[in-house]
């Protein structure tokens, strides 16, 4: 069965990015964790046109470095820093789908 959509609670929401900043989306800081920028990068790579994203669960850790259960980890954590706005696994397929943030239109 697949896991629920894990999604941060309600918090002050994410300081525009710069003028010229390329992602569409919040980034982790540069101060963040090497692993955490690393899973960001990886997912950011299998990213698709499509509002949801998948990749299967040992490809994305093989790719990061990291064991299933350290990708958990780095998954909540992109998502508390607002950098995905949830995740979740298909223990059927071992497939990771997730769901960037929605950005507010402009004049919006």
């Amino acid at each position: 069965m697949p896991r629920p959509w894990t999604r941060h609670p309600l918090a002050a929401p994410a300081a525009a990015p710069p003028t010229g900043h390329c992602t569409p989306h919040p980034w982790p800081c540069r101060a963040a964790p090497p692993a955490l920028r690393l899973t960001a990068l990886v997912l950011a790579a299998h990213a698709s046109a499509h509002a949801e994203h998948r990749v299967e669960m040992d490809i994305l850790a093989r790719l990061c470095g990291h064991s299933p259960q350290q990708t958990t980890e780095l998954l909540d954590r992109l998502v508390a820093s607002q950098t995905l706005a949830g995740w979740q696994h298909d223990r059927e397929t071992d497939e990771i789908s997730w769901q960037l943030p929605t950005l507010p239109r402009p004049g919006h």
